[in-house]
């Protein structure tokens, strides 16, 4: 009988113990305990007698049916639950997208910093690159002894041009020898180039007041003119090519050509209209600043192509467009 008194007391104190301990774990654990203890009568069943997929899916479907049969409020519980746990996984996902980008923009910026040249190993590149256009370059020559043709105003814009020209000098793939000839260098032109002009005596250009037809054999040279009856097919690496140095503003007629007929000197002009036709527009002109023509010049001498240069050097509101 004591037995029997102490068997039915224990079995009721561990029900007890476990009625208190069902009241302290949250819907989800016990679903989840529920769901694991189902699934291993499964898995054991299914050694013994051999079960359907189907029938390993019976525990999903168990655990859906417990969730139906819970109380409104420990549903609302596990509700919340769930929540809380997705806004954790959701917030370590974020952190983990965050590092992994970060990774990937230093390893971007990295990447960069050891391809892209520092400003002093450009400026080297550049120094180095006309260095050796000085001596193995194309030789094209600014004729700057028409000084006294222009206004003053006229000067400064000549300035202007002539600083625009050494900037796109530096940055050609292949970049040409350039000469000022005929720079009087107590001339106003001269003092408006040192004022405006930051750096400009230390230019790498061959900057003399020695006149054009004194500098080269009369027979290398070519003059560049609008009002040449010629065109200009391609650039002879043995010549050198003379631009007049004068603004649009005071150009007068035939003044380059001229010059060069006096001295034999054989005159040609670009091939706008080879390569390129007017707009409907009323106003034409090829007469180009010094600085459009030297850029359509070195254009050409890294392309080879005319289409190419001409697009690049002239500009829409002298009237012209590439061709079809």
């Amino acid at each position: 009988m004591c037995d029997i008194e102490e068997n039915e007391t224990q079995n009721n104190d561990s029900g007890s113990r476990n009625k208190d301990k069902s009241k302290n774990e949250s819907p989800a654990t016990m679903i989840k305990e529920k769901s694991e203890d189902e699934i291993l009568e499964v898995k054991s069943s299914s050694d013994c007698n051999g079960v359907t997929r189907d029938q390993f899916d019976a525990p999903d479907k168990t655990v859906a049916t417990e969730l139906k049969r819970l109380p409104r409020s420990q549903k609302k519980r596990l509700k919340q639950e769930l929540a809380m746990q997705r806004k954790k996984e959701m917030r370590k996902e974020k952190r983990q997208l965050q590092k992994l980008k970060m990774k990937e923009k230093a390893k971007k910026e990295k990447k960069e910093a050891m391809v892209q040249p520092t400003r002093k190993e450009l400026r080297e590149e550049i120094k180095s690159k006309l260095e050796a256009a000085m001596i193995c370059g194309q030789r094209i020559c600014i004729d700057l002894s028409m000084e006294n043709t222009m206004t003053s105003k006229e000067k400064n814009k000549l300035a202007q041009q002539l600083c625009r020209l050494y900037g796109v000098n530096k940055k050609a793939d292949t970049p040409a020898h350039v000469y000022f000839a005929g720079f009087d260098k107590n001339g106003e032109l001269y003092q408006e180039c040192i004022q405006k002009i930051d750096g400009f005596e230390k230019y790498q250009v061959e900057m003399t007041e020695v006149p054009v037809l004194e500098l080269f054999d009369t027979n290398d040279i070519i003059y560049l003119t609008p009002d040449a009856t010629d065109m200009l097919e391609e650039l002879d690496k043995d010549k050198v090519y003379v631009i007049g140095g004068i603004v649009d503003e005071s150009v007068i007629k035939n003044l380059s050509k001229q010059r060069a007929d006096a001295a034999n000197i054989p005159t040609y002009r670009l091939p706008i209209d080879r390569y390129m036709r007017r707009k409907d527009q009323i106003h034409f002109s090829q007469i180009l600043a010094i600085n459009q023509v030297f850029e359509i010049l070195v254009t050409y001498l890294s392309s080879k192509n005319w289409r190419a240069a001409l697009s690049r050097g002239v500009p829409e509101r002298k009237g012209y467009v590439l061709k079809d």
